[in-house]
């Protein structure tokens, strides 16, 4: 099979084969896409790739959604991204991330203004976003539904670049006009007025 520039081994290589095999491609530096969707990559694993991620140039994408990431995992993936130059786009959806993990990849993302596009969705966050969110200026897209969160920080609506943020099926987010927004405009403006309000 040609990898060409993305990092997908087969769905059904067991989990330390695939493993080996990402970590062996990003040590070469030959792909743009690490790609480890559904692999039951738990922290051990996650903290694997975070070391070898940390002397990758050429990774841009980093896919990690449907797999078992806590908080420890998280953590290692931000000390990883504090030395990384060239990812532009984070999904870490469908794992078991709560507020911790989240700080951390919040400030790790902020600290590298290159990434546009961070996808939390389904995880464990709440009851509140992490204030490092705030921070979070240079993304353009932002999902964080379905967590736990029941607030969300005012200062999230002065995020002037963000075209997309998602934060339905958070159950008890209030105030309602955070739930019933329309639009990403109506959201950050709702935020906004709640800092004001």
């Amino acid at each position: 099979e040609q990898l060409g520039s993305s990092v997908r081994p087969a769905r059904n290589v067991p989990n330390l084969e695939a493993l080996a095999f990402v970590i062996n491609q990003l040590q070469s530096d030959s792909s743009e896409t690490l790609d480890m969707e559904w692999f039951s990559v738990g922290d051990p694993q996650a903290t694997e790739l975070a070391a070898a991620l940390k002397g990758n140039t050429t990774v841009r994408s980093l896919k990690l959604r449907y797999n078992e990431i806590r908080d420890d995992g998280a953590i290692a993936l931000a000390e990883a991204l504090e030395a990384h130059d060239s990812l532009e786009t984070i999904a870490l959806g469908n794992n078991m991330i709560g507020n911790r993990g989240a700080a951390a990849l919040a400030k790790a993302v902020a600290s590298r203004g290159k990434v546009t596009s961070l996808d939390l969705r389904y995880n464990s966050m709440g009851p509140t976003l992490p204030e490092p969110f705030a921070g979070l200026t240079n993304l353009s897209s932002l999902d964080i539904r379905a967590n736990r969160l029941v607030s969300l920080p005012a200062q999230l609506g002065q995020l002037t670049q963000l075209k997309t943020l998602v934060v339905e099926r958070n159950h008890d987010l209030a105030p309602a006009a955070l739930t019933s927004a329309a639009s990403t405009e109506e959201l950050l403006k709702a935020l906004r007025e709640q800092d004001t309000g």
